[in-house]
């Protein structure tokens, strides 16, 4: 049995963590999730996972009765360990890190395998003194790590950095990927089903429409003006609530005559999603840092960690890019598109049809070499097992 240790909601929906335990189901490993966030239920094909409780939070409670609690869950969860056998537990993010730290003090035999999704720039946390804190026991714990997963060079490089991380050799790069049902028989998008012509050219924003998604340039684009018969389409992983100011602003561009559709229909299977980006065009994958621990560095250099962009790219829409560090060397290797910069913005790309000389096999190239990761998954997981 191999444990994961997580305070994140999106275990189920987070590809690499999905392809990790769809690998050990394979392998007939079971799996034990210590987690509290129980938003998303297992899904049905994962015969091999159960939940078990993990303390909520790092930090002791000061109340009597609740600092009781928290420890009896915290011992709970290190004899569950034991009873199972557990001898590998993966953490992930720094706050899982920390926890399964804390566990291994009582623990020696545990091997931790350390998944970095985000990472605490200490430039960006010095204000949060709980942060702070967190940053310090994350690196600490970094000395008793087995593995790393992390997502790119890149961000190998800037965890490196901030964790004070030397002389470990034993890294997974494994990008963000898609997870794709090769046998999947749902529903075939076509641009006819949202009022377009098939002849129309689609720009596809997905996600978030918070400033850092670039939406505000995306909406400047609008405004301004797109050429006939090309259209700019704002998806929402979620349904706009009705007083959002991005969706009345949207509506009202729509209402002038505008070259934007906005879509915000809630897709229960990824491979429906999938299948609804397959009948546009190209995608635009935008990133705008700010002040944030989460929407700063963590975006400015988001790499291989973005899920938009393999998302596309496994649909061989050539793509707009941010000019991390990332992208422009993966553009120095493959020719999927062109960086979204201030000499060259999103409007001179859509007007000069800057993507229109690329070739979609060009991405398709590029998924199956870089981005198709179950190779490095499986190589992770057969050092795990047979350690």
């Amino acid at each position: 049995m191999i444990g994961i240790v997580t305070f994140n909601r999106d275990t189920f929906t987070n590809p690499t963590l999905y392809g990790i335990i769809e690998a050990l189901g394979k392998k007939g490993v079971q799996v034990m999730l210590f987690n509290n966030n129980r938003d998303s239920k297992i899904p049905a094909e994962f015969k091999h996972v159960s939940y078990a409780d993990a303390p909520k939070g790092l930090i002791f409670p000061r109340r009597p009765n609740k600092l009781l609690h928290y420890l009896r869950v915290f011992w709970n969860m290190f004899f569950v360990i034991k009873k199972n056998k557990i001898k590998h537990l993966i953490a992930v993010d720094p706050a899982g890190l920390v926890l399964t730290g804390r566990i291994r003090m009582f623990n020696k035999n545990l091997n931790i395998h350390y998944c970095s999704f985000e990472i605490f720039f200490q430039s960006e946390i010095a204000a949060d003194a709980a942060l702070v804190k967190l940053k310090k026991e994350e690196s600490k714990y970094n000395k008793i790590i087995s593995s790393i997963i992390i997502q790119d060079e890149i961000r190998k490089e800037l965890l490196i950095k901030e964790n004070g991380i030397k002389h470990f050799n034993n890294w997974f790069l494994i990008p963000v990927y898609p997870i794709i049902n090769k046998n999947y028989q749902g529903k075939k998008y076509k641009k006819t089903d949202f009022g377009l012509q098939q002849s129309d050219t689609v720009y596809v924003h997905t996600g978030s429409v918070a400033e850092w998604s670039g939406i505000n340039q995306i909406i400047d684009t609008i405004e301004n003006g797109l050429p006939p018969n090309q259209y700019i389409l704002i998806h929402s992983k979620t349904k706009f609530p009705s007083e959002n100011p991005v969706f009345i602003k949207l509506n009202a561009l729509k209402a002038q005559g505008k070259n934007v559709i906005v879509h915000d229909d809630v897709f229960e299977d990824y491979n429906d999603y999938l299948s609804f980006l397959s009948c546009f065009d190209y995608g635009i994958v935008m990133y705008v840092p700010d002040n944030g621990i989460f929407t700063g560095m963590n975006i400015k250099e988001i790499g291989l960690s973005s899920g938009k962009f393999s998302a596309f790219l496994s649909q061989n829409m050539p793509v707009l890019l941010s000019p991390c560090r990332s992208y422009q060397s993966i553009l120095a290797d493959y020719k999927i598109g062109e960086l979204i910069t201030p000499e060259k913005n999103l409007a001179f790309h859509i007007l000069n049809g800057s993507l229109k000389k690329i070739d979609a096999a060009n991405c398709t190239k590029f998924f199956e070499e870089r981005l198709m990761a179950s190779h490095i998954v499986d190589q992770f997981l057969s050092q795990l097992l047979n350690h």
